[in-house]
């Protein structure tokens, strides 16, 4: 048992085929400090861990990963006025329906799409704050086996995963559900950690230099993250294999927390070379 209360790391065996497109082309990468190994994919150039998490590790750890009580006040409202502008992009795409959250947590998007006129739903792993969530807002969360659940196909306005798709050991059946879940004029938001941004490259560079030893690859954040993505690989991917039309891809840096604020130059220059942000934001439809 470490001193956080999670159980010390289990992991499988080896992953022998890239669990995104499934070609057996994958090699050694990077490695971090912690001795976590990061493996690249040669078909799609996705990184990801490996070996992985075993499923019984990573419940034991998310079972204790929303912590409401170490956010300010301040924080909170920081977070939810980026998940307000965020759900506000979405809505140059399609207007305000039906829409369910993946990885809802605390339920922050949840809040900030309700009060835009969204019908809203999430789903996380956790039982306990799933309940506390939804006695709040009133909505149904869901929590147990995201694919087992009565979800309806085809009825979705947005189905919303932001922050979750580094997270799962199986992002293609994240993926694949998304796209059932959605109707034929919806769309799908991915927000994830962008492993190519001018900074990631920075640091890998240096590890791979032996010039970063003593936190070598800590930007992989390895003690939960299983997936590494980059404007050039999860938006082909989802194109590719997964029967999506990808409407956007841009950076997604944080709003300013001043009310009427405008956004800058800066900021605005984020939004459209990713490269310069440390997460991208991808909006998809079902592809005709």
């Amino acid at each position: 048992m470490s001193n956080t209360g999670v159980p010390t790391a289990t992991y499988d065996a080896p992953l022998e085929r890239c669990p995104l497109c499934e070609a057996a082309t994958i090699a050694a990468y990077d490695h971090d400090f912690r001795g976590a190994r990061i493996a690249r994919c040669a078909r799609c150039g996705v990184l990801f861990m490996n070996p992985q998490y075993s499923a019984s590790w990573l419940a034991a750890y998310y079972a204790n990963y929303i912590r409401e009580d170490l956010e300010s006040a301040e924080q909170h409202r920081a977070r939810h006025l980026h998940k307000a502008a965020n759900i506000a992009f979405v809505e140059r795409y399609v207007r305000p329906g039906r829409f369910l959250s993946i990885g809802c947590g605390d339920g922050v998007e949840l809040d900030a799409a309700a009060e835009r006129g969204w019908r809203v739903e999430g789903y996380d792993v956790d039982a306990e704050t799933t309940a506390r969530v939804a006695r709040r807002t009133g909505a149904t969360i869901y929590t147990g086996d995201l694919f087992a659940l009565p979800l309806e196909h085809g009825a979705y306005d947005c189905v919303y995963l932001d922050q979750v798709l580094e997270h799962p050991r199986n992002p293609a059946d994240y993926l694949r559900l998304c796209r059932r879940l959605v109707h034929a004029e919806g769309v799908v938001y991915v927000g994830v950690p962008n492993i190519r941004s001018l900074s990631s490259r920075f640091k890998t560079m240096l590890g791979k230099a032996g010039l970063k030893r003593r936190h070598r690859g800590k930007h992989y954040d390895s003690w939960h993250h299983l997936f590494y993505y980059s404007p050039a690989t999860l938006p082909r991917l989802m194109e590719e294999r997964f029967g999506f039309h990808v409407e956007c891809v841009r950076g997604d840096p944080r709003p300013s927390p001043r009310p009427g604020a405008r956004e800058g130059w800066r900021k605005a220059m984020v939004r459209r070379v990713p490269a310069l942000d440390s997460s991208f934001v991808i909006l998809a439809r079902p592809a005709r």
